[in-house]
């Protein structure tokens, strides 16, 4: 599990409650709900208008992917299933036979490809390297959408700054007016304080997150069109291995089982 991400949320939240509980006399100030809800409401509704729910449902759980770790392991065991299915067909069975099983999509779509014939060389690898750069296109889209998401909390607190405000300016007529100013005016900055920290705590590097998983499901791709290449040219189990493994780094390349 990649803790990395958890244990900053912790750290950037617990810097903020650090901020207000020793720097403020009244922390009850910032227990604000009409902030909360037009910055929360506000910035959900905005992402809801910019892409799809469900694309961004996707965006999330890539982001948790991430998080737990799921995105490293995928290559290896993406690894090691080619490995696998290089070393049976090399003892002969058919690598139809060897389809069903695949785990990976990509991995399963490439031998679909593969085994159909009907393309040379050439435009068999063409093809693949065409779904490798689409689909990662797609990942750095979505990575640079939710960074663009992140504009739009400290957009929506000074939507709610400049309420507060309006609400004060009415007030100043009234009796006492001066003694409520003070208050008056921290409570309609608690919107703008309640954009920034979501905005600069969470979605942007929440969106810069998800670039690097981009990069991570750049490498997974890779490593599946050159060993679907490998598997074409009926290359020994243990070049593959050897030639895949090259895309990890040291360490990632202990988790990786031997080939027969």
């Amino acid at each position: 599990m990649n803790l990395s991400a958890p244990l900053g949320f912790l750290i950037g939240l617990s810097v903020v409650y650090f901020a207000i509980t020793q720097g403020m006399k009244n922390i009850a100030v910032f227990m604000d709900v009409h902030a909360i809800i037009i910055v929360i409401g506000g910035t959900l509704a905005a992402a809801m208008v910019c892409i799809p729910f469900s694309q961004l449902f996707n965006m999330v759980r890539l982001f948790f992917r991430t998080v737990t770790g799921a995105q490293k392991e995928e290559v290896l065991n993406c690894i090691n299933e080619i490995v696998e299915i290089s070393r049976r067909c090399n003892e002969g069975a058919p690598l139809k036979d060897l389809i069903g099983s695949t785990k990976n999509p990509f991995l399963k779509e490439s031998l679909e490809l593969l085994s159909q014939g009907g393309l040379s060389q050439d435009e068999f690898e063409d093809v693949l390297e065409m779904r490798v750069e689409q689909q990662n296109e797609r990942y750095k889209r979505q990575g640079s959408t939710f960074k663009i998401i992140g504009k739009f909390p400290p957009a929506f607190g000074l939507i709610g700054a400049t309420l507060g405000m309006i609400a004060l300016l009415q007030g100043l007529g009234e009796p006492d007016a001066f003694n409520r100013l003070g208050p008056a005016m921290s409570v309609a900055l608690v919107a703008t304080f309640y954009g920034l920290i979501v905005a600069n705590v969470f979605i942007i590097p929440i969106g810069e997150n998800l670039m690097h998983a981009s990069e991570d499901d750049l490498v997974m791709r890779h490593v599946v069109m050159d060993g679907v290449k490998l598997i074409r040219d009926s290359k020994h189990p243990l070049l593959v291995e050897e030639y895949l493994k090259s895309y990890l780094t040291p360490k990632d390349r202990n988790g990786m089982k031997k080939a027969a």
